[in-house]
């Protein structure tokens, strides 16, 4: 099962084009944007991932809720208000955006996977058994670089696909 892991869109449409063609020729099952989609009208381009699950968190730049919620479920996605605590394929997961609890959340031992965004860097690294992922922006337009991350879940082992 593959998980395309997804950061800080901000409305850079191009680069959110970019990435839904990575995630398709991945052939990924979820995608985990970790916040900051920013319009509906850029959430509505993740309905063009063939077969895969959206599964969303707002972040702080996320303005329009509830027509960005509305649009994010009218394709079979969710978003949540803060945090994602779930479980795929037997993996705990928790994902947020602002990396405010992060380290206590990593510290408990508890998830097998834990994505914050926010920063716009990114930030792989493994924890105990905990694999903590900040794919970094999916625009370039603070760091210079834009990617997401392709995980599998069965064997935890992942990938970092530059956007530009």
């Amino acid at each position: 099962m593959k998980i395309g892991i997804i950061s800080d869109s901000h409305d850079s449409h191009a680069g959110v084009l970019k990435a839904v063609d990575i995630f398709n020729e991945e052939k990924v099952d979820y995608i985990l944007h970790a916040g900051d989609i920013i319009s509906p009208f850029t959430a509505r381009a993740f309905a063009n991932v063939k077969n895969a699950t959206f599964i969303a968190v707002f972040g702080n730049n996320d303005g329009e809720k509830l027509l960005l919620a509305s649009i994010i479920q009218a394709f079979g996605g969710q978003i949540h208000e803060n945090v994602l605590n779930t479980e795929i394929e037997g993996k705990k997961i928790f994902m947020t955006h602002i990396p405010s609890t992060v380290e206590e959340v990593i510290e408990t031992g508890h998830y097998d996977l834990v994505i914050y965004g926010h920063t716009h860097r990114q930030d792989i690294r493994k924890v105990g058994n905990t694999l903590v992922i900040n794919p970094g922006e999916s625009t370039d337009w603070i760091t210079g670089k834009s990617s997401v991350v392709i995980l599998d879940l069965e064997d935890m082992h992942y990938k970092v696909v530059k956007i530009k």
